[in-house]
């Protein structure tokens, strides 16, 4: 499968839909220009569903619990949420403490939601969820990714079924699961550039009209 980069502001703010087989395909072809002032990557036509993905895709993969709501803010490409999590759990990265995890999305004036990718749903403070999630630099937050990059479970052994048992103890947790992403990740940094565009022949000039013959 072919992926492309894109540059995307502050986090997750390209609008998802879910094609064949669940693949994330992000689509964001109006606001590339403004979102690139952030520096943040995602890889582009990914399926983040596949766990191996979402993993490799992630500078941060973490185990927390959401405990106050931040604030939110506008970059100039839609509304941003940010919360208070306290991480309990690291698989990836090296987060600590309490942190500020970001989420494209929030609401208006009217308590609307706005902004919110596709399949996604808003963070709840006093949940607990799998963050993955990519580290801006400028505004000192994670950022997750959409959709797939903010999985709601009550605790780490809780079970998930189909998932390998990581730990050899005979049961396949939620820890697990995320162990075993881990381990088997993608790495998505070297997937094949994308075909450059074939450029198009130049219109053939119209031809000359023939010489009229002399009577």
């Amino acid at each position: 499968m072919k992926r492309k980069t894109v540059l995307i502001a502050a986090g997750a703010v390209l609008t998802v839909t879910v094609g064949v087989a669940g693949a994330a395909v992000y689509q964001h072809e109006n606001e590339r220009d403004a979102a690139s002032a952030s520096g943040m990557e995602l890889t582009y036509d990914a399926d983040f569903s596949d766990d191996a993905n979402l993993a490799g895709e992630a500078e941060d993969l973490f185990y927390g619990k959401v405990t106050a709501l931040k604030g939110q803010k506008d970059l100039g490409i839609g509304v941003e949420t940010q919360y208070a999590v306290v991480v309990q759990r690291v698989f990836k990265g090296d987060v600590t403490g309490t942190i500020v995890v970001n989420q494209q999305g929030g609401k208006d004036a009217d308590g609307n939601i706005v902004d919110l990718p596709d399949s996604d749903s808003l963070i709840r403070v006093g949940s607990r969820y799998l963050f993955a999630t990519k580290y801006n630099s400028d505004q000192k937050f994670n950022t997750v990714i959409p959709v797939y990059g903010d999985v709601p479970i009550p605790n780490t052994e809780a079970d998930a079924p189909g998932s390998p048992d990581a730990n050899g103890d005979g049961q396949s947790t939620m820890s697990d699961r995320w162990v075993a992403a881990v381990q088997n990740q993608n790495d998505l940094s070297t997937a094949p550039p994308a075909d450059e565009p074939t450029e198009e022949p130049a219109d053939d000039p119209t031809p000359e009209a023939s010489p009229t013959e002399s009577s």
